[in-house]
């Protein structure tokens, strides 16, 4: 009766080890997946704001909107740069490597030169788990959308068929990439930066980046 009591005892203990340790390495392997699926919506937003960069500096060369056009372009050059420093983040952290660019695809109509705010971020936010994600990773989506709204109400200031060229001020967050027009706050009312900068004509400041990652950590 002992010696079966013992074996009972045993098989249990056996069956809880190896049960337990099928159960972590599907956490692992969640995990694992959770990185690989926020990687590849990083890489794939980070193509498409470069894009959309490329677009408004060439549309900025024969419009008389030109320093609209280029502060957007500024705008999302941050944005584009934010998104390679928190790729980096997941690549070193969880030593994964670069997705490939043929696992996603660029669909973008040809006349967008600003990302509307992205559903996919929306989802991926309202959905993730902040014991899966590293915590850098859900401040930087809530920024870029946060950004990208902000950069669409700029962008309603175009006219292609006005005369006059704009003759506004545009100040920019150097941090998070967010705009402001003709005043700007003391702090930057999205990342909370006190680096608010006037932009000049073609400039192109280079990101804070020691900043957005003390915002981001």
């Amino acid at each position: 009766m002992k010696r079966s009591a013992s074996l009972a005892a045993l098989l249990t203990g056996v069956f809880c080890l190896v049960f337990g340790l099928c159960s972590c390495g599907r956490v692992q392997q969640n995990k694992k997946g959770v990185d690989q699926d926020t990687l590849r919506l990083m890489q794939k937003t980070q193509a498409e704001l470069n894009v959309c960069v490329e677009r408004c500096r060439s549309a900025a060369e024969e419009s008389r909107d030109k320093k609209i056009l280029l502060a957007l372009a500024n705008s999302q050059q941050i944005l584009a740069d934010r998104h390679e420093t928190i790729i980096r983040i997941l690549l070193k952290k969880n030593k994964l490597e670069r997705i490939s660019t043929a696992s996603y695809s660029i669909e973008m109509d040809p006349r967008t030169m600003v990302l509307a705010p992205l559903d996919e971020y929306k989802a991926f936010l309202a959905k993730a788990n902040p014991q899966k994600v590293l915590p850098e990773i859900l401040i930087a989506l809530e920024i870029t959308n946060k950004v990208l709204e902000s950069d669409l109400a700029i962008q309603s200031l175009v006219d292609f068929d006005y005369d006059e060229p704009f003759e506004g001020k545009f100040f920019l967050c150097p941090v998070c990439g967010h705009l402001e027009l003709d005043t700007a706050e003391e702090n930057c009312p999205v990342c909370g930066s006190d680096k608010i900068i006037e932009l000049k004509d073609g400039e192109i400041p280079p990101p804070d980046e020691e900043s957005f990652l003390s915002v981001s950590n």
